[in-house]
């Protein structure tokens, strides 16, 4: 169960990456002519967690910036949330590892 919630947070935090990537390629590439917006979509994966589809824009539009930033900012709020997750998760490995006798520790506990 606790490994499930740090894989969980893990792929979170790959998936909001994978965000931020496509956000600084619509911003370096804003001013390109016919450049068509990259966009994320985040689907369930198997047995769990999250994984990001990164996606091109079927219409040039172009790239609005406050949408960019708008989408930055919601990608590091969601990050930092898995990443809090993934710690608590740790933390609970932690306090069970310690609880065990020497013998029946994990081998990074031994």
């Amino acid at each position: 169960m606790i490994s499930s919630i740090i894989t969980t947070a893990f792929s979170g935090m790959a998936a909001q990456q994978a965000r931020l990537d496509a956000v600084a390629h619509n911003i370096a590439n804003a001013d390109t002519p016919d450049y068509a917006r990259r966009s994320v979509e985040m689907v369930s994966g198997p047995g769990g967690g999250v994984r990001a589809v990164t996606r091109e824009a079927s219409a040039q539009g172009g790239v609005d910036l406050a949408t960019e930033l708008t989408d930055m900012i919601g990608a590091k709020t969601a990050y930092q949330a898995n990443l809090a997750v993934m710690e608590t998760g740790m933390d609970m490995w932690d306090a069970l590892m310690s609880a065990l006798e020497p013998k029946d520790r994990d081998e990074r506990w031994r």
